[in-house]
């Protein structure tokens, strides 16, 4: 299952620019305008689910949007995860945060997870951050983090993709469970199997989904 726990945030300033890299280079990184591109990806998915009339159309699609953003989150943020980690402990690069869209903590809780498999490590901010360029390289070496070629001009694209499948999956969720509540009721009546049916997902799936728009319109 994804994690969409990590916090986000954006930065006004365009680029990062890094400190000298093992390799003698300097590495300017573009900032994606995260806010600007989860607010179009929200807008865009609502104003598409909001013209569908049928209830059933609006769950079909829905479906598809949530599992589409869920593939290319899958798909992605592996691979964005590890140009950054490359970019922190092989090349010395800050400000990563700003490129990736995290708040700070969710970057060290990246970092924490990928050297030592858990969230809550000894690593603390200070000491990943005070570590010379030599034990940064040796604490990923053996955590087994790869270095990734051409991980500066990777990681602004990868970053922007999962951050709009991210704001879409976000935007199309509520319509999603909505939907699927409703078609239980009148006038549809369906049963859980038919709905299932129709987004090809199990029905304990759709049975999470009636539930949680039960609680959300019982609040």
């Amino acid at each position: 299952m994804t994690d969409h726990s990590l916090g986000t945030t954006d930065d006004s300033n365009t680029h990062v620019e890094a400190k000298r890299s093992r390799k003698g280079v300097h590495h300017l990184l573009r900032i994606p305008e995260h806010a600007k591109l989860r607010a179009d990806a929200e807008l865009a998915v609502k104003a598409e689910l909001g013209e569908l009339a049928r209830t059933d159309d609006r769950f079909k699609r829905a479906i598809e949007i949530v599992q589409q953003a869920d593939l290319e989150i899958t798909a992605h943020s592996e691979e964005r995860n590890q140009a950054a980690l490359s970019l922190f402990f092989y090349d010395g690069v800050r400000g990563l945060g700003n490129v990736l869209g995290m708040l700070p903590n969710a970057f060290r809780q990246m970092r924490t997870l990928a050297l030592y498999g858990e969230r809550k490590a000894p690593l603390t901010a200070a000491n990943d951050e005070r570590m010379s360029a030599e034990e940064r390289r040796a604490a990923a070496k053996k955590a087994g983090l790869p270095y990734v070629e051409g991980a500066a001009d990777q990681l602004p694209d990868l970053s922007e993709t999962v951050s709009v499948a991210t704001a879409r999956r976000k935007a199309a969720l509520p319509f999603l469970r909505k939907a699927a509540l409703a078609l239980t009721e009148e006038p549809y009546s369906w049963t859980t199997g038919q709905i299932a049916e129709l987004g090809d997902v199990t029905p304990k799936y759709v049975r999470d989904l009636k539930n949680a728009a039960s609680k959300a319109r019982t609040r």
